[in-house]
């Protein structure tokens, strides 16, 4: 394993008043990014971040796999926090706090100006991508190709193996491609989209007779964003060109002073679909990804589904092997 290592901590919180599921059906829509901490993580999509509107494919565990605010050249780590970190406080239920909301445009070009600054760090031959999530400890290695066998890891659970698949392998016979790292991923953001789909991490634009009700886009590509940031080590000009198709999407909504599920404070890309609200959220400064948050709704989730979820990053790095740490 490279010794280099890169800490990318969070910067001074945003000086602003703190604010106080996967779907059986594929047509059963509704937003909740909803994490079960307990679950299995799982890059086929059977994972623990619920996302009911989506193929199989991006109905992934986890949450968790965003580039560092800049990279070293073997090995990297995303935004930290300490194991003494203070829990996040008590959240209401029924929604996400309020915060002050932002000009989602500025923000999202913004955002792609400062990414796409970051330094590039590329994978070694045979390295695994290793992303740890809190508070539930999670922790995954991917084949950097996608040729050789995963393997996730949950906190007092067993370890499972997740089958390899390449990028090439996924698009001839269709299994859900397991590559800790995409170089094939476009940072022209109008033609990442249709990659995105090609590759069955994004769902296809539904047709004009569609019944997927209004925000369906915001949906289905924050889930899609969601998910790639955090399991797969993305070039600065994907994570720019990830930020660009963002821009042009409506329905999300960006409010500062948000909270992740470690209780770091940062700004919460929002957006809400029938009824269901959720949030990536990034440093405030190096835009790095931090983690996600979603709130359940009763009415789909059934009664009592009230709670707050999330997960947030804690590293990603460069390693040799599956199992190994960083």
């Amino acid at each position: 394993m490279d010794d280099l290592e890169l800490v990318t901590d969070l910067t001074p919180e945003v000086p602003l008043p703190e604010p106080l599921d996967l779907a059986a059906a594929r047509r059963r829509l509704a937003v909740a990014i909803a994490a079960d901490h307990a679950g299995a993580r799982a890059r086929t999509r059977r994972s623990r971040l619920a996302w009911p509107a989506c193929s199989g494919r991006r109905l992934t565990l986890a949450a968790a796999v965003g580039a560092a605010a800049a990279a070293a050249a073997a090995l990297i780590v995303v935004p930290g926090h300490s194991p003494s970190a203070p829990p996040p406080p008590p959240r209401p239920a029924a929604g996400p706090p309020a915060g002050v909301k932002l000009a989602a445009a500025p923000f999202f070009r913004q955002a792609a100006k400062v990414a796409g600054r970051q330094r590039v760090a590329i994978p070694g031959p045979g390295q695994y991508v290793y992303t740890e999530t809190s508070p539930a400890g999670g922790r995954q290695w991917l084949s950097a190709e996608g040729n050789k066998a995963g393997l996730v890891e949950n906190a007092g659970q067993r370890g499972f193996r997740s089958p390899p698949c390449t990028v090439a392998q996924a698009l001839a016979t269709h299994c859900y491609e397991q590559a800790g790292y995409l170089p094939s991923m476009p940072t022209d953001p109008h033609r990442l989209l249709a990659y995105l789909v090609k590759v069955g991490i994004a769902d296809a634009p539904p047709g004009p007779r569609s019944t997927l009700g209004v925000g369906w886009e915001a949906n289905d590509l924050g889930k899609s964003v969601d998910y790639l940031m955090q399991t797969t080590y993305l070039l600065p000009a994907q994570q720019a060109a990830l930020f660009k198709l963002m821009a042009q999407t409506p329905g999300f909504t960006v409010v500062a002073g948000q909270r992740d599920a470690i209780g770091r404070t940062g700004v919460a890309v929002r957006w809400t679909y029938e009824g269901a609200p959720a949030e990536i959220i990034f440093n405030p400064v190096s835009y790095a990804y931090m983690g996600d948050r979603t709130w359940s709704v009763p009415s789909f989730h059934g009664p009592g589904a009230d709670a707050y979820h999330g997960a947030a990053l804690v590293r990603m790095a460069f390693v040799n092997k599956a199992g190994e740490l960083p």
